[in-house]
Order: structure tokens, then C-alpha cells, then sequence
């Protein structure tokens, strides 16, 4: 999931997925977290059915920490003529990527949540969705090169509710006269330059990123610093 950038100091993030969760998280102490990850009883064992952190890393200013959760689901086997009720046992992962002001995860909910409650059961620093208001998100968009696509909720509108566009939009104007509802803005989408390439990104209200990449590509852990602090919160 990670790996150590050594010419950098920083990480290298590899995700099958493009889809991120921002948090607040005003950590000082990342190293000390580190070590409360790495230790035997926080650790996964699989043999002993034991979930648990594994696969830490540290570098300068960050590290990155994955979780597996054991979660049963119940399954109908046909068993000589008769259905019975069996229990399956599968490990779902969750991924963490841990700056001193911002929290990242990915992957499957299960994994994500109880690694979550562990973090805040030792940091005590609660981990909080990232929101982001409808202004910030149309500044946002003024810094996109174009417009992908742009999601509207809760309009106070006659008949419309809710609203997507599709397409290539250069200004809000494109989209007359729903660019008058700007205060319902839940997400957009399109085309930023960064110091990481040209990319395209979704920004969601919620805090959720998705980050347009390869399917094998790499992610350096700075792209997420660079979103929070120049995108975000600028």
C-alpha cells in the first residue's frame, strides 16, 4: 500500500482505488502514533483471528499504516437437499495515509472504520470529515482549467431537486440560469494543473477526493498535503 520514497523522504501511495477520504486530524505527534501502531497487541494475526495494523511506514512528515478486519457474512450452502446457514469469514483492508494536520483513507469500509477507532482511541484527536462549502467549492472550480461535470442538491426549485451536468463547461455561465444556485453546489469535477501533472479531480462536499490515475500508477503522499492546503483550504 505504501512504500518509502527515498530520494524525497516522503511516501509512495499505491491504491487500486482513486477515491479518497479527507479528515481533519490535528495530530503533533505522529511519531508516537507510529510506535502505538506497530505494537504486537495492535498488530494483525490472521492465524490467531486477530484484526489488526500492518504493513507501517515512517517518513519525514507523514506515515501510512493499513488495517484488516475479519467480518463474517452469512451464506445459504444446499447441503444434501436442505439449505443451511453458514458463516463465511473474509478480511477486508482499510488504508491510512497520516500528516500532522490531515488524515487520508481508502479502501473497504469495515477495515477503514475500526482502524479509525483505534486511532482516536489513542490519539484522543477525533478524525474529522473535511467539509467543504459550496463557495469553496465554486472557487475551486474558478482554478479548473474546464468544467467536467458539476452536482447540485437540495435546490430550492419548483420541480428540479436535484441537478447533475455533464460536459465541458468554461464558466458557470455555460449552464444558464442554474449557475444561480450556487449555495446548492455539492460537487465538481474537472481539470486542475498541478505540481503533480495535469489531473483530473472530483471535489465532493463530504470531503471525498477522487484523483485521476493510471490503474497501476502510484501516488506520491504530497499530492494529498498540496490538495488540503492549496485547493481546500486556500
Amino acid at each position: 500500500m505504501a512504500n518509502q520514497n527515498q530520494n524525497q523522504g516522503g511516501l509512495v501511495i499505491s491504491s487500486k482505488s482513486n477515491s479518497f477520504q479527507f479528515y481533519e486530524f490535528p495530530c503533533q505527534d505522529v511519531k508516537n502514533l507510529f510506535k502505538f501502531v506497530s505494537l504486537k497487541e495492535n498488530q494483525c494475526a490472521l492465524d490467531e483471528n486477530q484484526p489488526g495494523f500492518y504493513n507501517e511506514i515512517i517518513a519525514d512528515n507523514a506515515m501510512a499504516v493499513s488495517f484488516k478486519e475479519i467480518v463474517a457474512h452469512e451464506i445459504d450452502a444446499l447441503e444434501e437437499g436442505r439449505v443451511q446457514t453458514q458463516k463465511l469469514y473474509v478480511v477486508e483492508e482499510g488504508h491510512f495515509v497520516i500528516f500532522k494536520d490531515l488524515l487520508i483513507t481508502f479502501g473497504k469500509n469495515s477495515g477503514v472504520k475500526s482502524g479509525l477507532a483505534l486511532i482516536f482511541k489513542f490519539s484522543k484527536i477525533e478524525p474529522r470529515p473535511v467539509f467543504i462549502t459550496p463557495e469553496k467549492i465554486l472557487k475551486i472550480s474558478d482554478q479548473m482549467a474546464f468544467i467536467k461535470t458539476m452536482d447540485f442538491d437540495k435546490m430550492e426549485h419548483p420541480t428540479i431537486k436535484k441537478l447533475r451536468f455533464d460536459g465541458k463547461m468554461e464558466t458557470l455561465a455555460d449552464i444558464s440560469p442554474f449557475h444561480n444556485y450556487t449555495s446548492n453546489v455539492k460537487s465538481v469535477k474537472g481539470v486542475l494543473n498541478t505540481p503533480f501533472g495535469i489531473r483530473t479531480m472530483k471535489i465532493s462536499s463530504n470531503g471525498k477526493i477522487q484523483i485521476s490515475k493510471k490503474k497501476e500508477e502510484d501516488l506520491d503522499s504530497e499530492i494529498f498535503l498540496f490538495i488540503f492546503k492549496s485547493i481546500i483550504k486556500q
